[in-house]
């Protein structure tokens, strides 16, 4: 494994980096950023600077392999702390900015347009300039959305789940720690079709000294890969239409009786209700929460994750987040080969970093996805 450089940690412009033992930064596609470091404090620093009543903001950098980090976080509270002769040990847990901002504002107001146009219309009232919104796929999902004075993180959850690209995929938002703070809303077509680098791959390889001593062929190695779930629960997911549906919509203010063929391969019925159309001069932004096409982006979101692959203590890939499409190859054994190679999408990333020696040295957890 390799460490990093030019590592600095600040609570509210006090560098503690030298207290910090290990740390772990994790990144999802189902929302905000979140970390924990692990402090050994021989300085007392915990009773000065820590306030309840305060929001103590925390700084991380570093650069690895010449691509710099630089992300801010809100400390959401200290725990597991025990004190020792030489001081005290704890935890610093670590939210993203965008999470107090969401959870603390609220929205009520209306909006129209599609549904990208609608979040960011909801994601200006809540977070400043510096919380940057990127728009990484066109949506065609359009509407008028009225917010009922609701919290930000629920409003725009409710946008998220009802919101589809061009492809007719479903949409996630989350962040990356390499995009230092910035949050995306990507599509699962625009992730598959994202990759980190097209001839890059995750792959099966002992980590040696001499290996180590040419780092563009040991980065991205690991030797431990455990498929956690294939096609896990098939039978309950099909019954819940995972693979489509044959559905019987029903207007009860048109007295019409629709049957929708099922789309793939189960035929296994439902009805569903549909709103009245006098309802909204304007049709509703969430009106797919009650109809065929919310099934479709659930089940959709649901494929996605029908193969699930954990690579752990991967040799630290500069660059890559949560949201990219990457080759997976884990190698054969005397017998066999797998089938479960080839690509997928990084659903989570959980980046280890602990110090040995002097350094801080860094890994990656790396979860994996696809249909």
């Amino acid at each position: 494994m390799y460490s990093i450089e030019n590592f600095k940690v600040t609570i509210d412009g006090t560098d503690i980096h030298a207290m910090i033992t290990s740390m772990s930064v994790y990144e999802s596609i189902h929302g905000n950023i979140k970390a924990t470091l692990i402090v050994n404090d021989q300085l007392n620093f915990f009773d000065l600077f820590f306030n309840g009543v305060n929001n103590n903001m925390l700084q991380l950098e570093y650069t690895y392999f010449d691509v710099p980090v630089n992300i801010m976080f809100l400390v959401d509270g200290i725990s597991n702390q025990k004190i020792t002769k030489q001081g005290k040990t704890y935890h610093i847990d670590c939210v993203s900015v965008n999470t107090y901002n969401q959870q603390t504002g609220r929205i009520c107001s209306a909006h129209s347009g599609t549904s990208s146009d609608v979040l960011a219309q909801i994601w200006s009232n809540v977070h400043t300039e510096k919380n940057i919104l990127a728009i990484d796929s066109i949506t065609i999902s359009t509407g008028k959305y009225i917010v009922p004075n609701l919290t930000a993180t629920t409003a725009i959850k409710n946008i998220v789940n009802s919101a589809y690209c061009e492809k007719e995929t479903p949409m996630f938002l989350y962040q990356r720690l390499i995009d230092s703070g910035v949050t995306r809303f990507t599509s699962i077509d625009s992730m598959i079709n994202n990759y980190f680098l097209e001839d890059f791959e995750i792959r099966n390889a002992e980590a040696t000294r001499e290996g180590l001593e040419t780092p563009l062929t040991t980065i991205g190695t690991t030797s431990s890969f455990t498929l956690t779930h294939w096609n896990t629960a098939f039978i309950s997911k099909a019954a819940g239409g995972m693979w489509g549906k044959e559905v019987r919509s029903v207007s009860l203010d048109e007295t019409t009786d629709v049957v929708t063929p099922a789309a793939e391969v189960t035929a296994i019925p439902i009805t569903k209700m549909g709103l009245s159309k006098n309802l909204y001069s304007e049709k509703c932004l969430l009106s797919a929460e009650t109809s065929t096409q919310s099934e479709i982006l659930k089940n959709g979101k649901y494929r996605l994750f029908n193969v699930q692959l954990k690579a752990t203590n991967v040799i630290a890939i500069p660059g890559i987040g949560c949201g990219m499409a990457i080759h997976v190859s884990q190698g054969e054994g005397q017998t066999s080969g797998t089938k479960t190679d080839g690509r997928y999408v990084m659903a989570d990333i959980n980046h280890v970093f602990v110090v040995d020696d002097g350094q801080m040295n860094y890994t990656q957890d790396i979860g994996l996805v696809r249909e």
